[in-house]
């Protein structure tokens, strides 16, 4: 084996360790179908805004999937109930450590995420192209 069939091979685990695949191509050869078909057609524009509003839609599901890890509501403040001794609220008190560590993670995403921001932009660009 060469350098570049190695490499290959390793950019190729990579992927699919990242990403879902088949979902990809799938939905990569779906966006292609839409190019045709709005090439060879007379709804280009119909398809083309369909196709723009199916990327928005993916982009927006990678958006929640970050939204979804990124620990917004941790740190809440929380109040001394009512009845409740100063040990118990000591106990129960969020430790300001714990939530700066959480807060400072970095930006996570997962499969779903990044296959669909994938799918997105292909989605966007097929739109783009066929109103060129």
């Amino acid at each position: 084996m060469n350098g570049k069939s190695i490499l290959l091979e390793k950019y190729m685990q990579w992927v699919k360790r990242k990403i879902y695949l088949k979902a990809l191509i799938t939905l990569s050869l779906i966006a292609a179908i839409f190019l045709l078909v709005a090439r060879l057609g007379y709804y280009g524009i119909l398809i083309s805004n369909i196709a723009f509003v199916i990327g928005l839609f993916l982009i927006c599901v990678s958006v929640v999937d970050v939204l979804l890890k990124a620990h917004l509501l941790a740190g809440w403040f929380r109040h001394k109930k009512k009845g409740e001794t100063d040990e118990e609220y000591q106990k129960n008190k969020i430790k300001v450590r714990e939530v700066g560590r959480l807060k400072n993670a970095p930006i996570q995403s997962s499969k779903l995420g990044r296959s669909c921001l994938a799918a997105g932009s292909i989605f966007i660009l097929c739109a783009i192209l066929v109103t060129l």
